[in-house]
């Protein structure tokens, strides 16, 4: 335990380092803690974008849905990918022009800019509505590392939050979003590395991936299934539903705030294919020891899913590599949750109190309330990481990515019209998911149709209005 200790503190000690050396860059400036002064290289930028959406999801929620569904969950990571892959290059390059022409430096501001009267108000309902989604989702990161110091450590939920807590603030303090990317890019290496490691060890000891086949089909046939065998929407939208959690990537603020940070929007390229290979690398050799756990240790009653992959590492690895795999583990959680704080700051003092959006303390002080309140959700709150992280998807993919895809294509959008779609595909993804669909269509689906459906049929509403006046 005194080895897993030591390994465990020493990688965080070296990402800490990391972070800390932002400072050197820093510029007491609203523009670069939120931004990086957008001098970010495309590389940092795609391995940061990957790092902060694989987070300790792919450490934890991910796992437990693998040794669930079985081969049928592989779509998950086909859907996430071509999704996201799909929906950053028809949107990335236009957005990082079009915020810096706007001179906007959050999300919520480059949605509704422009858009005539009542624009501040739907500004701040927009602020409001990504801050609560993008909180339960920094929760989510708090309790994915407390969840693995418990399994390995003993120590209480609690213990693993605070500390992840203490290093988000630390972390923005020294250099805001620069602080943030360039310890991601450190975190995706050690965090895939860590994964590539625990795929080799698993595999080997199950025998080879013949091997893998034939145990899972042992354990339950139904896990060798390439689709869902009780799927009452047929394939099809199982397929596409994953797909949409790609696609909801684009309203991901902590996301497409990276993209803001690029020196020249023609990196955005550059920084899609820095993202998607080695989110995909990670995704998939996470999805293959997803399925190891299911064959190397045993389902029982008690047994929290979520928690397979730090008990593996223990039952499989040498101490000093179950603290890589831990520091690898809470470096995910880490990589996200500074992002995400990052977000709620620039929505607090860009869309909910402007006033103050250029005082840097301001922005400091912001830090500190929201890491706070996600730090109280992730102690007294839901320990479910993967429900946590779906939930706050539903609400960015169905409220936000229609809203972003209209926007940089400049297709015509009145504040009305985009309450009513972002209200619409909320509604309709968390009632999906109430009535208990998302098991079978993942919920953001649903909810970006109906935003589009409601798109369409305002347009439609706008045009004969229009056409009305100008016949009289």
């Amino acid at each position: 335990m005194n080895l897993i200790l030591i390994s465990f503190f020493g990688f965080l000690s070296f990402f800490l380092f990391t972070g800390l050396l932002s400072v050197r860059r820093r510029q007491k400036s609203a523009e670069d803690y939120l931004l990086a002064s957008r001098r970010v290289s495309p590389s940092f930028v795609g391995l940061s974008g990957a790092a902060s959406t694989a987070s300790g999801f792919g450490f934890t929620g991910i796992i437990a849905f693998g040794y669930t569904m079985g081969l049928a969950g592989a779509w998950f990571i086909f859907g996430v990918i071509f999704g996201s892959l799909i929906a950053f290059s028809i949107t990335s390059r236009r957005y990082r022009t079009f915020s810096q022409r706007q001179g906007a430096a959050s999300f919520a501001e480059f949605l509704t800019h422009g858009l005539g009267d009542k624009t501040r108000i739907l500004q701040m309902t927009v602020g409001l509505v990504s801050m609560f989604a993008v909180i339960l989702y920094a929760t989510a990161q708090l309790t994915a590392g407390s969840k693995a110091l418990h399994v390995l450590f003993g120590w209480e939920y609690g213990v693993g939050a605070a500390m992840g807590a203490v290093i988000v603030v630390m972390y923005c303090f020294a250099g805001g979003i620069r602080a943030s990317i360039w310890t991601d890019v450190v975190q995706i290496i050690v965090m895939y590395g860590a994964m590539t490691l625990l795929a080799i060890v698993s595999l080997n000891a199950i025998g080879g991936l013949s091997s893998l086949y034939e145990q899972l089909q042992a354990i339950d046939p139904k896990l060798v299934h390439i689709m869902p065998q009780d799927n009452p929407f047929g394939p099809l939208l199982f397929i596409l539903g994953w797909m949409s959690v790609g696609f909801s990537f684009i309203g991901f603020p902590h996301v497409m705030v990276r993209f803001m940070t690029l020196e020249k929007p023609r990196d955005t390229k550059k920084a899609i294919a820095w993202y998607q290979g080695s989110y995909s690398a990670f995704y998939i050799t996470a999805y293959v020891v997803a399925l190891c756990t299911r064959i190397l240790i045993s389902e029982a009653e008690s047994f929290d899913k979520e928690l397979a992959l730090p008990q593996l590492a223990q039952d499989m690895l040498p101490e000093v590599l179950v603290g890589v795999i831990l520091a690898g583990i809470f470096a995910g959680t880490i990589s996200t949750a500074d992002s995400l704080v990052l977000s709620c700051t620039a929505s607090l003092s860009r869309d909910i109190v402007p006033k103050y959006k250029d005082s840097y303390i301001f922005l400091k002080v912001c830090t500190i309330a929201v890491t706070a309140v996600a730090l109280g959700l992730a102690v007294f709150g839901s320990k479910s990481v993967f429900d946590l992280v779906l939930f706050a998807i539903t609400i960015m993919g169905a409220g936000f990515a229609p809203i972003m895809l209209v926007r940089v294509m400049k297709w015509r959008l009145t504040p009305l019209l985009a309450f009513t779609m972002m209200l619409s595909g909320v509604a309709v993804g968390v009632l999906w998911r109430l009535e208990g669909l998302h098991k079978h269509v993942y919920d953001a689906l649903p909810g970006i149709v109906m935003a589009f459906v409601v798109y369409v049929v305002g347009r439609g509403m706008i045009a004969m209005k229009e056409k009305y006046k100008n016949e009289i």
